[in-house]
């Protein structure tokens, strides 16, 4: 333990990147943090109604990371390389599979808008509220799409400040609309959700051309242009495939069972969802530096592999696996202390308010494990190139525990919202064996561009 703290080259390594991953990812929390005030002062079937929407996009963010993720895995190795002309194609082939995905969730929410909220829930009055969202902010998964396929690119190459920057002013500017038209200022009318979503829209518009401004005026590794993105092959493509599809499939498994757990809140009630929303976009406040850490470690170890360095990469990863859930710890009594005072900010009932610190604090009892299993899925394993093992780990306890588990304490047992979410928080437990076992194995250590068709 001494040895941990002692090491600065280790900590100053870590913090370079981790201070503004984690800043970035606050500010983005923040962004929905205070869409959720805003939204809340609204009552419980807005809150409700745009958590649900949320769902959907966070169904779409997580396809989108698995796709950067699997690009990001390549363009860390290749910054250890420091090889430019294959980072700008993996540029490419990201943006280009992030837009078709991109495309294809736009299409949905302005198609099916009322199908999507249905998935969700019965509730006419909450299906009636997310369709206006949801149809809306549909624009907005192209502009984030492009946005997190160069944000990507310019972390992996250790230049995390711009995307933090860029996200900061999308918060900035989401909070100020909110404020003109959900409740009608400075002559527009009172616009409610609808307001909401207008302004979201706009934000992350900003975000994207501030995000592009930067990687083309001031940056000389990223600044591709397009036929130099286009450039790779066939086999090119399929050796990404070869190592990113188990990082997709672990995203849209992850997601979908984030989206199970939704509809196994709502078969409790409306009020369940609600306590769900704002729980869990206070705890994503506190997760952020657990994201960060976990996103700082892909890209160092990524490096260290990259440059033939694997025993500094191992070192490493024992060190995080041991500072992760110090700082999960630490977080975690944050988080207890903190959320009866938090929650009182939203416009909710007492027995709604009562069952959100619950369900916090039970949040705040995991919270050390939950830093430890998303370092090594999120961080240590996925940088290493070993995308399959996590994956399976991901299925098994997600969809063969949690999710069984959860549909039957809520549907059968009618248990209340704090045990069946604690029921589904014990995947933690069954999963965290598993990550142990596999770090010590060093198993988890690939090196994803040494294959001839990546490096030619």
């Amino acid at each position: 333990m001494k040895k941990l703290f002692r090491d600065k080259e280790f900590f100053l390594t870590i913090l370079t990147l981790v201070i503004p991953i984690t800043l970035q990812n606050l500010i983005s929390s923040s962004l929905n943090m205070v869409d959720n005030l805003m939204i809340g002062k609204l009552g419980e079937n807005a809150i409700a109604a745009v958590g649900l929407v949320n769902q959907y996009f966070f169904i779409f963010m997580l396809c989108l990371s698995g796709i950067n993720a699997g690009a990001g895995i390549f363009m860390s190795q290749f910054w250890g390389r420091k090889d430019t002309l294959n980072i700008r194609r993996m540029l490419g082939l990201d943006l280009i599979l992030s837009i078709i995905a991109s495309i294809i969730f736009s299409f949905a929410a302005f198609i099916f808008p009322e199908g999507i909220m249905k998935i969700f829930t019965k509730d006419t009055t909450v299906i009636g509220l997310g369709s206006q969202y949801l149809r809306i902010i549909g624009i907005t998964f192209i502009f984030t799409g492009i946005t997190q396929g160069y944000s990507t690119a310019l972390r992996c190459t250790g230049i995390a400040k711009p995307p933090m920057f860029a996200s900061l002013i999308g918060v900035l500017v989401n909070g100020f609309l909110n404020w003109i038209l959900i409740f009608g200022h400075f002559g527009f009318k009172p616009m409610g959700v609808v307001g909401a979503a207008i302004a979201t829209s706009i934000a992350r518009f900003i975000e994207m051309l501030f995000v592009l401004v930067y990687s083309y005026g001031f940056n000389d590794i990223i600044s591709a242009k397009l036929k130099e993105m286009i450039s790779f092959s066939n086999d090119f493509v399929k050796v990404y495939f070869k190592t990113s599809l188990s990082v997709i499939i672990n995203e849209i498994v992850w997601a979908l069972g984030m989206t199970a757990y939704s509809v196994i809140y709502a078969k409790i009630g409306i009020s369940a969802v609600a306590s769900m929303q704002i729980a869990t976009t206070i705890n994503n406040m506190f997760m952020v530096l657990c994201i960060g850490l976990a996103t700082a470690a892909s890209i160092i170890i990524g490096n260290k592999i990259g440059a033939d360095e694997e025993d500094v990469a191992i070192e490493y990863a024992t060190k995080l696996g041991v500072l992760a859930p110090l700082v999960g710890l630490v977080t975690g009594i944050a988080l207890w202390i903190t959320s009866p005072i938090i929650v009182k900010a939203f416009n909710i009932s007492e027995e709604t308010l009562n069952i959100t610190v619950t369900v916090l604090k039970i949040m705040a009892v995991f919270a050390p494990l939950r830093f430890f299993n998303v370092l090594m899925i999120v961080g240590v394993f996925r940088g290493g190139g070993d995308t399959m093992y996590s994956m399976l780990v991901q299925l098994g306890t997600v969809w063969c525990f949690a999710i069984p588990a959860g549909f039957i304490a809520a549907a059968y047992f009618k248990l209340p919202l704090n045990k069946v979410y604690f029921i589904i928080c014990l995947e933690e437990v069954i999963k965290i064996g598993f990550e142990a076992k596999r770090l010590r194995s060093k198993k988890w250590i690939r090196n994803v561009v040494e294959d001839e068709y990546i490096i030619a």
